[in-house]
């Protein structure tokens, strides 16, 4: 009882937090600005507070002390992508190689994805619209199989071993067993026929069992990562292709029927690997979307995680051109508060991992600039800058080319954000600032130099500050972790990777 009345309290702390935050910060962001419509004015969650309080005062008092909880283990959760084998360097992302082992505990190999065992290629679009029936056979299918096992050339790390990447993932199992390989199956753009897949009891247990034959062929396979993109859709529906490349992800059926027959998955799959390998042999996780007024919603997250092992929160692309201004992508006023979503529906907070990427989200700002109130600025939503150039190496680069900004002081082993410096001269523009939000702890650069490529580009982004105010954070909630994307976006050195290592996976005293 002590314990449950502690997770409303705490929900109730966090959500007045998220609100005076949001105040603060004055930043816009279509895509998860619900969040406030969601939490209640400050004076009822404080009269709310107030009585939860009051109402545990008598019982608290006649304890000496309140029993703290066991510190949960932690994970730092990788995506490693399959598609860098030709072009990136071997150690730069490349090769499974690239992966700082010491430093996670789990790898998501991105991406595998579920298909047609008949190999036919109409979408689900087509064959439900044009009034067919949902397949009922499917397998699962690696999305690059020449990187993932077929190239057989020795890696350039190391020629007593193939560059492909399964090769290298048996090799580095046996060095690292503790580490846990995941197999991803979905993503953003191979989401097409989980829906279809779903909606029949044939067509689970027919995946089911393609992801237990993988796992059988390749035993070092721990476990199956479902990244189904979204089940039941969002406020505006299904998502349709963005492009050639992209499946979009349709809705077989109704949106309800769709986030139930998620749950019947996990629940399916976590019964038939249970059952195969003894119980908790195989590990089962899932991601989620981190906007709480346009996706969440339309899920059911608790019916699904009784069978999963952990679910993932991707806690960033949380501001971006559908915005109309300057925001944080992976503010930590946003994690709260999607954070805060699954608490209030009684999921473990020791299933939960939330998010940090390690890229760059750009934009370009319109209208004069304010250097006092540069987040919240105007942007041309038309204008895309590739997140996949806005590395955390090159934003380094800008860092050291900038001519305002803050030092990284270290206390008690923390990075933290020190003194602000200006190097301008008055009446003067030059090229990158960089600054850091202190309300939504976010990081930032832009550009102000009129004669830049760069001139009013914008980028939220991750840095060791804003990481370690998410670390501090995971540690506050005894969260289970942190997951990322994606490790080659990291510097050469792992920067980033080892402070979620070093502070999550250290040795605690109990």
């Amino acid at each position: 009882m002590q314990k449950m009345k502690k997770n409303r309290l705490i929900v109730l702390l966090l959500t007045m937090a998220m609100i005076l935050g949001t105040i603060g910060c004055g930043q816009t962001a279509q895509t998860d600005g619900e969040n406030v419509q969601e939490a209640a004015s400050e004076e009822a969650v404080s009269e709310e507070i107030a009585q939860e309080e009051s109402s545990d005062a008598e019982e608290e008092s006649a304890e000496e002390e309140e029993e703290e909880e066991p510190r949960v283990p932690k994970q730092v959760i990788v995506y490693f992508a399959n598609w860098y084998l030709d072009s990136k360097e071997a150690m730069k992302g490349g090769e499974v190689a690239s992966i700082p082992w010491e430093s996670v505990t789990f790898i998501n190999h991105a991406f595998w994805t579920p298909v047609p065992a008949d190999g036919s290629t109409e979408s689900s679009f087509e064959r439900r619209d044009n009034g067919e029936a949902a397949r009922t056979e499917f397998k699962i299918v690696s999305t690059d199989p020449d990187m993932d096992y077929e190239d057989t050339n020795p890696s350039s790390v190391d020629e007593t071993m193939e560059r492909n990447h399964f090769a290298q993932y048996a090799v580095f199992s046996e060095k690292y067993p503790d580490v846990n390989i995941m197999i991803s199956l979905g993503g953003w753009t191979r989401s097409g026929y989980f829906s279809e897949m779903a909606y029949t009891p044939e067509g689970r247990a027919t995946f089911i069992q393609s992801c237990i034959d993988l796992m059988d062929q390749y035993p070092w396979i721990d476990g199956i990562d479902l990244d189904w993109e979204h089940p039941g859709g969002s406020n505006d529906g299904e998502r349709l292709p963005e492009d050639e490349n992209d499946w979009g992800c349709p809705i077989w059926g109704t949106k309800q029927e769709d986030t139930a027959n998620f749950a019947a998955l996990c629940k399916e799959m976590r019964e038939a690997f249970d059952a195969k390998y003894g119980v908790g042999g195989k590990k089962i996780t899932a991601c989620a979307s981190a906007s709480t007024g346009w996706t969440l919603p339309n899920q059911d997250w608790p019916a699904a995680e009784p069978y999963l092992d952990y679910i993932n929160i991707m806690t960033y692309d949380m501001a971006g051109t559908w915005d109309s201004a300057t925001g944080h992508a992976s503010g930590l006023n946003w994690v709260k508060g999607a954070m805060v979503h699954f608490m209030k529906k009684d999921i473990p907070t020791s299933k939960l991992n939330i998010g940090a990427p390690l890229y760059g989200t750009g934009l370009l700002m319109m209208g004069q600039l304010n250097h006092s109130r540069i987040v919240g600025t105007p942007i041309d939503k038309t204008y895309r800058i590739n997140k996949d150039d806005l590395v955390v190496d090159l934003m380094k680069e800008y860092e050291a080319g900038a001519i305002s900004g803050y030092n990284i002081d270290i206390v008690d082993g923390k990075p933290t954000m020190g003194e602000k410096w200006d190097n301008s001269e008055e009446g003067t523009v030059f090229g990158w600032h960089y600054g850091y939000d202190t309300q939504s702890q976010a990081a930032y650069l832009y550009n102000d130099d009129e004669t830049s490529e760069f001139y009013k580009w914008y980028i939220s982004y991750e840095n060791p500050v804003s990481l370690q105010a998410k670390l501090d954070l995971i540690e506050q909630y005894n969260l289970a972790g942190i997951i990322v994307w994606e490790c080659s976006q990291d510097t050469e050195d792992h920067q980033m990777i080892k402070q979620m290592g070093d502070f999550l996976l250290r040795d605690v005293e109990e």
